[in-house]
């Protein structure tokens, strides 16, 4: 169940900014991209996908239990802004997470339409070209995502189903190798979290969010609950990582602490965050390689439960948040 409300004098933020399952985004639909400040620069449009890609040069097959994959892509500057674009920033993500940057595909040389190159674009400028992959053969395609400064992934096209399930539900987390670790379940999202020690209410502008998450291993086989590795996800792409919220002292369920679960263990504990009062959220990853990102609750699908107004009264900020 998804709790919600109205905070106002809410603060302090942590935030990393990473992007992936968002809107679902069609081929040939042009995408906002938006800097860190919120600026929109331009729009980024995936206007064909070919994969597998099979006119590739024949005496340069893909290597053995690989597939060649190409994607035809347009970048448009706004009228009144530079657009830095980066071919390698356009990455593909699978449905185990998993990441791919671009890789060289060899093309008949008489293709017209050329490779995709870094470069700046003017304001109301536009450009063209494609950028390749070689990926798994047996991997499924779920998005295509923009990294931007490479700490971002914002999607840009959504091939394939992306794979979350709705808050409650358990959502089983693999190893890289296909096997089951167990599962993730976030039990309940509180947004916002008002039952902060008053004493230390979040920054200026912020609000906090608390997921009651429980961590599950498999029967056969054991599992690292690592709280830290759980990301809040807006409506922008952006990740947020989990920071300290200070709560009341006898709360039933205590914060959830890194640990090594043996098969069948299950441990439940609350994830704190803290974030932007105008951010609305979209779903939940967890991100068990510096690579991959599984997504793990899709919270934009979860109805709202009513909650009443709280006003913090302290007038207490506090300056600074933890996290990396």
């Amino acid at each position: 169940m998804m709790k919600r409300s109205r905070l106002t004098a809410l603060s302090g933020a942590l935030a990393l900014a990473i992007v992936t399952t968002g809107p679902a985004t069609a081929q040939d639909e042009p995408v906002p991209f938006l800097d860190a400040a919120g600026t929109q620069l331009g729009t980024i449009t995936v206007r064909e996908v070919a994969d597998p890609y099979t006119e590739f040069e024949p005496t340069r097959p893909p290597a053995a239990g690989q597939r060649y994959v190409l994607l035809t892509l347009t970048f448009e500057a706004q009228e009144d802004q530079a657009f830095p674009i980066d071919p390698r920033q356009v990455q593909l993500l699978d449905s185990a997470g998993f990441l791919y940057a671009p890789a060289a595909v060899p093309r008949p040389a008489d293709d017209v339409v050329p490779n995709l190159q870094s470069l700046t674009l003017a304001p109301f400028d536009r450009g063209s070209g494609v950028v390749g992959y070689s990926i798994p053969a047996h991997v499924e395609i779920i998005q295509i995502v923009y990294r931007g400064d490479g700490s971002r992934i914002m999607p840009i096209a959504n091939p394939g189903v992306t794979g979350a399930v709705a808050v409650g539900e358990p959502k089983i987390v693999a190893a890289p190798d296909g096997t089951s670790l167990g599962s993730i379940t976030i039990r309940e999202v509180t947004d916002p979290f008002t039952g902060f020690d008053p004493a230390r209410p979040p920054a200026a502008g912020q609000r906090f969010v608390l997921l009651t998450t429980a961590f599950e291993a498999a029967e056969d086989q054991a599992m690292r609950a690592d709280p830290g590795l759980v990301y809040l996800k807006d409506s922008n792409g952006t990740l947020y990582r989990p920071t300290q919220v200070y709560r009341p002292e006898g709360e039933l369920l205590q914060n959830l602490e890194i640990q090594p679960l043996s098969p069948t263990d299950r441990i439940s504990g609350v994830i704190g965050y803290q974030l932007p009062v105008d951010t609305a959220l979209d779903s939940i990853l967890y991100g068990p390689e510096g690579n991959r990102f599984v997504p793990v609750a899709d919270i934009s699908a979860t109805p709202a439960a009513p909650a009443a107004d709280s006003t913090d009264e302290s007038g207490e900020t506090e300056a600074g948040s933890e996290g990396e």
